[in-house]
């Protein structure tokens, strides 16, 4: 029976290492009815070379509804585990998208030799101008014994929606500018 204790410790402390779970977006600036992807991924998966893998995840991200919305059907799971056995849970609200997923199969083709892996994306669509946060409420990555994995503290990020001149002002400053310009050349005749 000890020696099974210090088996289980052995494999704990193997997969010891701190891991990040973080956040990114395909670009830092967008246009109000622009669509953002974002992609949420786990890094520092190596120890001295050695190799950590995970086998579940439990990761919610949070934003602000003001400024961007959520399709729930964009919310997908980027195989970071392979096949899930319970499949993933997508329960999205209108100020979170998350993910939750177990297997126990080997997961050792989807994460072999890999330092990050995406977990999963999601699409939002920008409704107003101003600076946006995208946050964690959860995130646990846990290993083949169920137990979580120590994790750094979740890195979110911030992008910045920012307001569009209509189209309309700019030919009207164009029509102004042709105005004046014609104005001149008839007072010099």
């Amino acid at each position: 029976m000890k020696k099974f204790f210090l088996l289980i410790m052995a494999v704990a402390t193997f997969n010891a290492n701190a891991a990040l779970i973080s956040i990114t977006t395909d670009k830092d600036t967008y246009s109000i009815g622009e669509t953002i992807t974002a992609t949420v991924s786990a890094s520092g998966l190596s120890l001295n070379g050695v190799q950590t893998y995970f086998f579940g995840y439990d990761i919610s991200v949070l934003f602000d509804s003001l400024f961007v919305s959520l399709d729930p059907t964009t919310v997908m799971d980027l195989g970071a585990i392979g096949t899930p056995l319970f499949g993933p849970l997508n329960d999205s609200s209108a100020n979170s998208a998350s993910l939750s997923s177990a297997t126990f199969g080997p997961v050792e083709f989807f994460q072999a030799g890999k330092t990050e892996v995406d977990i999963f994306s999601f699409v939002l669509v920008a409704l107003s101008s101003g600076t946006v946060d995208l946050s964690f409420s959860e995130a646990k990555l846990s290993d083949n014994f169920g137990f979580d994995l120590s994790l750094e503290s979740p890195q979110g990020t911030s992008f910045t929606v920012a307001q569009v001149p209509a189209p309309g002002t700019f030919a009207l400053s164009l029509l102004a500018l042709g105005g004046m310009v014609f104005a001149r050349k008839r007072a010099k005749q």
